[in-house]
């Protein structure tokens, strides 16, 4: 299909502790038990979203509420793969939970490069991989195939790319998908169209319905949206899903 016959994907096993992890972007690049006396109660910590080169954040950015939720905008600024490591690494091999690393994905061979960076780290259980918005099953074989190495790969999608990219997925078996939170947009005060993630309650039916679909089809689950109520996680859990990303709940305490 779009899996070379010759090449070599195989499913890595992902063990969590605890059924709870973080959205990326919600906490940051690195654990901090002081500001984050929840984290005994984590799975694993999954760093804000990094890239090849440095990111400023962008210059609309923004957090507009709407009836339901917000859509928030940052631009994910970074201090892009080589300077993340030198200066999270001593965190990341101290913290008291494991640590996965979600990285932005642009080309196979950029990605080589920054999973050749975190392998042989202490304390990395897994890498994910942050999927462009249009990408193709045939994109997502050749990332797949391009993270292929001592870590899982865990390709990160939003419920709108689910039709598109899961018969790849059934056919590579990854060790788990992370199912983010949808996309959309809304005009900010001064009128320009602003495309950002939407959280709140309003996105929750999406999230369930994908999350229910991606198990009953055998895969591995961790999905965002549980985080504004107890029976949002306890429905995630309920149709199967190996791990909740706890996303809004922790967004005050992420820009702290």
């Amino acid at each position: 299909m779009w899996l070379d016959d010759d090449l070599s994907i195989r499913k890595q096993d992902l063990f969590l502790s605890h059924p709870f992890v973080n959205a990326a972007g919600m906490l940051g690049f690195a654990p901090d038990p002081r500001t984050m006396p929840f984290l005994n109660q984590m799975g694993t910590f999954i760093t804000h979203p990094i890239s090849r080169r440095p990111r400023l954040p962008a210059g609309n950015r923004c957090c507009l509420p709407f009836p339901g939720g917000f859509l928030l905008h940052t631009g994910l600024p970074n201090p892009g793969i080589s300077r993340a490591v030198s200066r999270y690494r001593r965190a990341w091999a101290g913290a008291s939970l494991p640590v996965i690393v979600n990285l932005l994905v642009e080309t196979p061979d950029t990605l080589v490069e920054m999973i050749r960076k975190i392998e042989g780290l202490e304390n990395i259980l897994a890498i994910e991989l942050g999927l462009p918005p249009d990408c193709s099953p045939e994109a997502l074989a050749g990332f797949m195939a391009a993270a292929v190495g001592e870590l899982p790969a865990i390709p990160c999608l939003n419920p709108d790319q689910v039709p598109v990219l899961l018969p790849a997925l059934l056919e590579m078996q990854p060790a788990a998908v992370h199912l983010t939170q949808p996309r959309g947009t809304l005009p900010e005060p001064g009128g320009e169209l602003v495309t950002g993630r939407l959280y709140g309650p309003a996105v929750f039916p999406q999230i369930l319905s994908a999350a229910r679909i991606l198990v009953d089809l055998g895969l591995r689950v961790i999905a965002d949206g549980g985080g504004q109520a107890a029976w949002q996680a306890e429905a995630l859990l309920g149709v199967g899903v190996t791990a909740v990303g706890l996303a809004e709940a922790l967004w005050e305490i992420g820009k702290m």
